[in-house]
């Protein structure tokens, strides 16, 4: 589709970041005073910062949670397969809780200050740990979606086991894995909105704060439902044209189950 080209996303793109980072000089409160759209927007880049540093942890995580997984040996098999349970197995939000809330209390217990954390910190923590468990079987199915024999020719042309793999099998899975994990990109954008509960002033935060003390709090949630959209089809456009740019024929079948949050 001509919508989904390259030169479309692009233009998306910088419209969406100048309007989010310059919103201030084009669109003076003046404008929108009872829906406040400036500072929904401005909240927005929290949510944006989080995606983009959380994110690529998850990611990275997840990868070091997959070969581990994968590993012959108990010793790493076993304890990742048991975190990557537990961490699917509870919502999001209960980790937040345990994080920000529960752990400050055995501090005290302790008598140490250092299971205090602030909120933002917080965040990126759960955000990205519980994102990595998603990844980390989106990673393994990728792998296994390699041919035995790309690893067999590697080493067949003197390879050392850690080039093959770095140099000719995770690439190859990385093509076959990007849709999943640019969904799951997509899912954290949404799902940063849980952050509110630990103080964190998130794009849905200051929309429910300017709500409280305005009767219009419908219109400005709708606002920030708005916003939220925005971002996450400018996601979905840029993740296509990667998809495209990165896609190639006779690509493996990706099979992964159960990886819905």
């Amino acid at each position: 589709m001509a919508l989904l080209s390259g030169w479309w996303v692009a233009a998306l793109a910088l419209s969406v970041g100048v309007l989010f980072w310059f919103s201030d000089r084009m669109w003076p409160d003046a404008w929108l005073p009872r829906l406040e759209i400036p500072a929904l927007l401005r909240a927005s880049r929290v949510t944006l910062f989080l995606t983009a540093v959380s994110m690529p942890i998850a990611v990275a995580l997840g990868l070091f949670l997959a070969v581990c997984r994968r590993s012959q040996y108990a010793l790493f098999s076993w304890p990742t397969a048991l975190y990557i349970e537990a961490i699917r197995g509870t919502p999001l939000l209960v980790q937040l809780f345990v994080i920000f809330y529960s752990l400050p209390q055995l501090g005290l217990y302790f008598e140490t200050d250092l299971l205090t954390l602030d909120g933002m910190t917080v965040a990126v923590i759960c955000l990205s740990g519980n994102y990595a468990a998603y990844e980390a079987e989106i990673h393994r199915a990728g792998l296994q979606a390699v041919e035995s024999g790309q690893r067999e020719a590697a080493l067949s042309l003197g390879l050392s086991e850690r080039q093959s793999f770095f140099s000719v099998v995770l690439p190859q899975a990385f093509r076959i894995i990007l849709p999943p994990v640019l969904n799951d990109a997509i899912a954290m954008l949404k799902d940063c909105s849980l952050v509110t509960t630990i103080t964190v002033s998130e794009l849905l935060n200051v929309a429910e704060g300017i709500g409280r003390t305005r009767i219009n709090r419908s219109q400005v949630l709708l606002a920030a439902a708005a916003i939220y959209l925005l971002m996450s089809m400018t996601f979905l456009l840029f993740g296509k044209w990667v998809e495209k740019r990165l896609a190639f024929s006779g690509k493996p079948k990706l099979n992964v189950e159960n990886l819905k949050h």
